[in-house]
């Protein structure tokens, strides 16, 4: 998510002019640059819809910027260069940053719309908007209202107002030409859909790998590269270049992992809204059918939200940056199957609010609360509205700039018929941690599940004995089997099951079940690995080194073993997954962290000695694992039934 700004000097005198309207409010805060939005008042005097237009533009400028200078011009290189290259995105920002290293490398400067937009420049974006909005057919589907939210606007983030319209239009109204005189061209959605699809054509290009702070522009939409929110953004300027009404809905933070969500919407005619992403594969879809949101859902806005800034009723200052000067709307109930509410009373805070005092519904991001709705403590209690469960909150108070944990924290239901909150205090437990992150984010452990190992006599395999098979996903770095068959064998492997490319880290055969020391011998598999790359080859499987692995060049067929030189029983086995560094490691440093009064409490940081640690910890509590020494996906969890469950 882009950097948000506290627009102090300019919105504080926003905010105090009263009982004027939006637009003389607007008009004051243009300072200098009040003749150059007059003229384009009075140039569309005679013309009242566009006058109407105007005023939406210039009355809701006081709370947009942007930044000039070299660092954004920099910035916008890495896109350039993500569509311009194969090179990974850590390469291209590891050099990009080599020439930032300049002391003397240009720094940013902000600038505010209302005191820098000149007339010519308005002028053009809005003949442009209602040339398209007028001439394409799907235009007699959009209403005014949603053409100036959706089409009208001359920006979509922070990015330097730039001339754009006419450059996109003709670059890519052609590819609307097959539909345009089809009946079923009045309906935006599906003109939308076609033109997703023919974008997708062009192979856009989606890194998670978050590089800029600052929106990178129009361009976005000829490099159509970057992550979820640099793509929403251009899919954005190319739709509404085209007439098309569309914009980027958003999860601040996802109720599930440590990142906030963007994707594009196109509005239909039952204030609803058809859910589209050039990441996404498959035509686009009705908003209530998509199933990622957590939490709250927003539709970013041109227009400033003044309902919710009645609501907040604060100075500026006392306001969390995310809802300071809210330019968003609250769509979750379109995403949600049913309106819900979230009531949390006075019995429940751990820090006594304020009467009115503003309280935030916070979901996580590693340590962090990120708020994601705001309210006010009133009568005893506080409530949020249309909130989607099946996530873990906490709520929060904005104090001396910066949130303050005022609950435990806890879980809702996805219908919110009940609430769980999480142990504080009450109570120890002994937990037995194994990773810090979900163990989808281990897409070879999966690989595993079929894998055989076996014991022969021949060095063939021709004839074999099954020893062991895995039946289910291993959970840990070191998983240990025993064997009962007291058959001695010369030669024992792993055999890969179909589709895995034979992928394990590690395999040890033990004489007997409570030997330390594995079976040595001349390692024996099948040669090559995938892409070529040695330090892939069958002998990582016995190399000592649980973070080095086999990946064989054929989905099907690889196996790893050794030649013992004689026939020898076996009683244990001890195998690794092919891994990242999720798992426990030994030799790392780890600090576990329950949540309690005030925030995160430390509940003791250690060197791991094997592939797991041992806590005391509350019983109940909520739970977070940081690794010092390395690794950044780490999630929230808690401990039921004698395993790790991640929210």
């Amino acid at each position: 998510m882009k950097k948000i700004l506290s627009i102090i000097a300019l919105s504080i005198a926003v905010m105090a002019c009263g009982g004027k309207t939006n637009l003389e409010t607007a008009l004051i805060q243009a300072g200098d640059n009040r003749a150059e939005l007059e003229k384009v008042l009075n140039h569309y005097a005679v013309d009242s819809l566009k006058y109407k237009a105007a005023c939406f533009l210039i009355e809701n400028m006081p709370y947009h910027y942007y930044y000039t200078g070299e660092e954004v011009d920099y910035e916008k290189q890495f896109f350039k260069m993500l569509h311009e290259t194969a090179l990974s995105p850590e390469v291209i920002a590891d050099s990009l940053n080599r020439g930032r290293m300049n002391e003397q490398f240009g720094r940013t400067e902000l600038k505010y719309d209302i005191r820098e937009v000149d007339s010519v420049y308005l002028v053009h974006n809005i003949d442009w908007a209602f040339k398209v909005w007028r001439e394409q057919p799907w235009g007699k589907k959009v209403s005014f209202e949603n053409f100036c939210e959706y089409v009208l606007p001359y920006r979509v983030g922070d990015e330097c107002p730039v001339e754009w319209r006419e450059r996109l239009y003709d670059k890519y109204n052609s590819l609307l030409d097959s539909i345009r005189l089809k009946p079923e061209s009045v309906f935006p959605w599906i003109v939308a859909d076609a033109l997703l699809d023919s974008l997708k054509k062009r192979s856009p290009r989606f890194v998670s790998y978050s590089y800029a702070k600052h929106s990178a522009g129009p361009e976005i939409a000829d490099w159509l590269s970057g992550n979820c929110e640099d793509l929403a953004d251009a899919f954005t300027y190319i739709c509404r270049s085209l007439g098309i009404p569309s914009g980027c809905d958003e999860m601040l933070m996802r109720g599930d992992n440590n990142v906030p969500h963007y994707w594009n919407f196109v509005p239909d005619d039952h204030c609803d809204a058809f859910f589209c992403s050039l990441l996404y594969p498959g035509p686009l879809i009705q908003s209530h059918t998509y199933d990622a949101p957590r939490g709250k859902v927003y539709r970013r806005m041109f227009s400033i939200n003044r309902d919710m800034m009645k609501m907040m009723s604060q100075p500026p200052e006392k306001i969390h940056p995310t809802f300071r000067y809210p330019l968003m709307l609250d769509v979750t109930d379109i995403y949600s199957d049913c309106e819900q509410t979230i009531c949390i009373p006075e019995s429940r805070f751990l820090i006594r609010p304020e009467r009115d005092e503003l309280i935030y519904l916070c979901l996580p991001s590693h340590m962090e609360w990120v708020p994601v709705a705001v309210s006010k403590y009133r009568n005893g209690q506080v409530s949020f509205e249309n909130v989607d469960g099946n996530a873990v909150f906490c709520l929060s108070s904005y104090r001396d700039k910066q949130l303050v944990p005022m609950t435990v924290p806890f879980w809702a239901h996805k219908e919110l018929s009940y609430f769980r909150y999480f142990g504080n205090g009450e109570g120890e437990e002994r937990v037995t941690i194994l990773h810090k992150f979900n163990l989808f984010i281990e897409p070879f452990i999966d690989r595993m599940v079929g894998g055989v190992f076996e014991g022969s006599n021949d060095a063939g395999f021709r004839t074999r004995d099954t020893l062991f098979v895995i039946e289910e996903k291993p959970v840990r770095l070191q998983n240990v089997v025993y064997v009962s068959n007291p058959k001695e064998y010369r030669y024992l492997r792993y055999y890969g099951p179909a589709g895995s490319y034979c992928n394990v880290s590690e395999v040890g055969f033990y004489r007997e079940p409570n030997d330390m020391v594995p079976l040595q011998g001349r390692v024996i598999g099948t040669p090559g690995s995938f892409g070529g790359d040695k330090g892939h080859w069958y002998m990582s499987a016995f190399d000592g080194d649980p973070y080095t692995s086999f990946d064989y060049n054929q989905p099907d067929g690889g196996w790893a073993g050794i030649d013992l030189g004689k026939p020898v029983s076996v009683g244990k086995i001890v195998f690794t997954p092919r891994n990242r560094v999720n798992f426990i490691r030994k030799g790392d440093k780890y600090e576990l962290f329950y949540a309690g009064k005030g925030g995160w409490i430390s509940a003791g940081t250690r060197v791991a000695n094997s592939d797991s640690l041992v806590y005391n910890v509350p019983k109940g509590a909520l739970l977070y694992l940081k690794n010092h020494s390395g690794g950044v996906d780490e999630r929230i969890f808690e401990y039921v039934d004698g395993e790790q469950v991640f929210w």
